[in-house]
């Protein structure tokens, strides 16, 4: 018995690292679940056996993820945050990327979340004290660039079900609440790779991305604010908002960029007809 506990998944690296780091800054133990044993083991080690604990497995198996959620409720404490932070990137154009990838990134990146609210959230209503189920998802998820339709589709999936997760909550009448991680350029390894698109990435990270550290704390400091939709740049939104604007005039966004008037090429023979009754 101790501290409140924070669940993690994807804790090895990046991010849900960060978010370890920040979480045992702050008083609270952490239950920490990756892949990686080796770096989580190391992480526990730099962060104190007593302030944490780890548990590895991957958030494609639902038994995985059971034997995390016994893990901490042998703890008997309670569990005010999880970070549903797993998540991987593969980037290719869409008529070229390889199956096998985009069903990897739904596996992780959209069912390991699924998978996770459905084994941890009971635990936190356990206590029947306000607690918080944060996805990490992504400011691809308000755009969707070439190269990216794959990874932007499944980050633009985690927008609905954490949304319509937090409304169901609510209806119940739930202690615990959802909220969204939005990161833009953070400086982890998840664009690790040769090709151009991630060196273009890599880039990007380095010249304007903020540190995984930055985002841990930004993230925890909005939270405490029960604030629900966190993003890490605030260019991020005039993005999401030319997007939007742009489909709602009827076109998507790259079109309206390049001054087109229609997305393609006119279909031969396809003549416009009259609006119904005229």
């Amino acid at each position: 018995m101790g501290a409140d506990l924070i669940a993690i998944t994807g804790a090895a690296h990046g991010i849900g690292a960060a978010l370890a780091r920040e979480a045992v800054g702050r008083g609270y133990r952490v239950a920490l679940f990756d892949r990686d044993e080796a770096a989580l083991v190391e992480l526990r080690t730099a962060l104190g056996a007593q302030a944490c604990l780890v548990c590895p497995g991957d958030v494609t198996s639902t038994a995985d993820l059971q034997s995390f959620a016994e893990m901490i409720g042998r703890q008997g404490d309670f569990l005010r945050m999880v970070f549903a932070n797993a998540g991987i990137l593969r980037v290719g154009e869409i008529l070229e990327q390889a199956d096998g990838e985009i069903e990897q990134m739904f596996a992780i990146n959209v069912f390991g979340p699924i998978r996770a609210a459905k084994t941890l959230i009971p635990l936190m209503q356990k206590h029947g004290q306000p607690s918080v189920f944060v996805v990490t998802g992504s400011t691809s998820m308000l755009s969707a660039a070439a190269g990216y339709g794959a990874y932007a589709a499944s980050k633009h999936a985690l927008l609905a079900i954490t949304e319509a997760l937090d409304a169901e909550l609510s209806a119940r009448t739930a202690t615990v609440r959802a909220a969204l991680l939005c990161p833009a350029a953070v400086q982890t390894g998840l664009a690790d790779g040769a090709s151009g698109l991630l060196g273009k990435l890599q880039r990007r990270m380095a010249e304007h991305g903020i540190t995984a550290a930055d985002m841990a704390k930004l993230a925890f400091d909005a939270l405490v604010h029960k604030q629900s939709v966190i993003f890490s740049h605030e260019p991020s939104k005039a993005v999401a908002r030319e997007r939007f604007e742009a489909l709602i005039s009827g076109q998507f966004v790259n079109s309206k960029r390049n001054g087109k008037k229609a997305n393609g090429p006119a279909v031969p023979g396809l003549a416009e007809k009259p609006a119904i009754g005229g």
